[in-house]
């Protein structure tokens, strides 16, 4: 009997029982290229062999969904990209603007109100002194006693430095507007892609009072 012999020698007879494997096809395979593109571009899987794999098995090979899913999910991040620098230089020019006119305010009258020095602080902190958060600066003392004390610092006057700052940025050239789809549409160009292929279209209150410097 070749079971009791099996187990004789030290082997399990259950090795005798063993089935090759049936590998079950994801339903995704069984969709549409467009439909297996966008799915990989919404799980975020264009450069996951696994997530390629799952979606086109086989079919990967060669295949022009694996481009086209890869194309897609780099232009969505250089849009995303975009978007956030975008963003930033907005807050930027609007953080200078309130600064340059509560600047103004502050020229024009000996009584500044504690909106425009948090405005003014919120612009020089962090150039001058990165240390301590704009926020924890919640009076108009603590405003101009900070800002008085960059004189001894830096060897200028808190409002030169002001001067100098705002000139500083007014003279930088705001970066060139582009067209981040640009580069994803030239490659898509050159390898002669279509987009589609299956048919379908795919920080502290305010205070009552007044001071000056």
């Amino acid at each position: 009997d070749i079971l009791h012999e099996a187990k004789q020698i030290g082997l399990n007879d259950f090795v005798f029982d063993v089935e090759l494997p049936v590998h079950k096809k994801s339903a995704l395979l069984q969709k549409t290229e467009n439909e297996q593109v966008k799915s990989l571009v919404e799980r975020k899987s264009a450069f996951s062999a696994g997530g390629i794999w799952m979606a086109l098995g086989f079919q990967l090979m060669g295949s022009q969904a694996t481009v086209r899913v890869q194309l897609q999910q780099i232009e969505l991040e250089k849009a995303a990209a975009a978007r956030t620098t975008a963003k930033k230089a907005k807050d930027l020019r609007v953080k200078v603007e309130k600064a340059e006119s509560s600047f103004q305010l502050y020229k024009s009258s000996q009584h500044t109100q504690m909106e425009a020095w948090r405005d003014i602080i919120k612009f020089l902190m962090p150039i001058y002194d990165k240390k301590t958060a704009p926020s924890k600066i919640n009076s108009i003392k603590k405003a101009t006693d900070k800002l008085n004390s960059f004189e001894a610092e830096y060897g200028s006057k808190w409002d030169d430095l002001m001067e100098i700052q705002l000139r500083s940025v007014q003279t930088k050239q705001p970066p060139a507007d582009t067209d981040v789809g640009n580069e994803v549409n030239n490659l898509q160009a050159q390898l002669r892609l279509e987009t589609t292929s299956d048919g379908e279209n795919n920080d502290c209150d305010d205070e009552g009072d007044e001071a000056g410097v």
